[in-house]
């Protein structure tokens, strides 16, 4: 019974308890990041988007351009946006929504069997058209 007192090996035990914990920590807040930065540059698309849409007077192609342009400067793969603007004219004064959905691939394997293969992104912003229409 001796040896049961021996504390030689305790701190690497105690070291290999400690890892695995530090481990999954410092992957999930290299993903959180990565997240958020995705989240951050969806939230920006939409303004731009937005934005060009008020000028424009509603849904225009340079106003789906200027977000899937956003998208693709953030390294966010534009083809997995779910990408909406209403209405497809609008009068001046009236509001105009963008609404940007995207699906961000988890990468760290670890973190996919805690958070599955995808996190839910969406971002929205709604402005007011600033295009006057001739009668």
């Amino acid at each position: 019974m001796r040896f049961l007192r021996r504390e030689e090996g305790a701190a690497l035990v105690e070291f290999a308890l400690v890892a695995g914990i530090l481990v999954f920590l410092c992957f999930a807040m290299i993903e959180l990041g990565l997240v958020i930065n995705a989240q951050l540059v969806l939230s920006s698309a939409a303004r731009e988007g937005a934005r060009r849409a008020a000028v424009d007077g509603g849904a225009t192609s340079p106003a789906y351009q200027r977000i899937l342009d956003q998208l693709a400067m953030g390294n966010l793969d534009p083809e997995r946006a779910d990408l909406r603007i209403t209405p497809r004219r609008a009068a001046y004064g009236s509001p105009i929504s963008v609404t940007l959905g995207y699906e961000y691939p988890v990468f760290i394997p670890i973190l996919q069997g805690v958070f599955g293969h995808t996190v839910q992104l969406r971002a929205e912003v709604i402005t007011r058209s600033e295009r006057l229409y001739d009668p």
